[in-house]
């Protein structure tokens, strides 16, 4: 693979969309929870495919992907572009942004003390949405909800708000525990 490949697909797990040689920014949005669209976007793989013909990229083996504070990992990623239709045309590479990511898992999605799980993850960049399918759980703090097998976890990236919808079991610890706290040591009450 060529480094022109590999920066696409870098650039597309940011939603960024090229056009030429050049960045074009087009309503950038942080593809993980916690990511930041100016951050840069770092992904870890044992592979990396690139597919012209379908329009993907798909990394696999202990794939981690970090943008900001949020961290994703998952076995397979498998990332969709989407051929700018402009008449302009051009090559493979002038045209083409993020249509949708796809991640096998186990797949796990860390942003500070939140962390979602699912079977799987799908990334729809045209709903801004995360979604953690199959046994999603998501965490925070020491309060935890639980969906079962046929659940699924909706994040959206632009309201920041999560459902599960299906059969799902919460606990909730009073006061949130000491979430983002460092433990301090208490005086022994002894004095010299």
């Amino acid at each position: 693979m060529n480094g022109v490949r590999l920066t696409i697909v870098l650039l597309a797990l940011c939603g960024a969309a090229l056009s030429g040689s050049a960045l074009a920014q087009k309503t950038a949005s942080p593809v993980l929870p916690g990511g930041n669209s100016k951050a840069p976007v770092n992904v870890d793989a044992n592979k990396l495919e690139y597919f012209d013909k379908e329009q993907k990229a798909v990394y696999s083996g202990g794939v981690v992907a970090r943008q900001g504070d949020g961290t994703m990992r998952a076995t397979t990623l498998t990332v969709f572009f989407d051929k700018d239709s402009s008449p302009t045309g051009g090559t493979a590479t002038s045209g083409n942004q993020l249509k949708r990511i796809e991640a096998a898992g186990p797949v796990t999605i860390v942003e500070k003390e939140r962390v979602g799980t699912g079977d799987r993850g799908i990334y729809e960049r045209a709903e801004n949405k995360v979604y953690l399918i199959g046994n999603p759980t998501l965490s925070e703090c020491g309060n935890v909800v639980k969906g079962d097998k046929d659940s699924r976890l909706i994040y959206d990236l632009t309201n920041n708000r999560a459902q599960i919808s299906g059969r799902v079991s919460s606990t909730f610890i009073p006061g949130g525990g000491n979430c983002g706290e460092k433990a301090t040591q208490k005086p022994s009450g002894r004095t010299n």
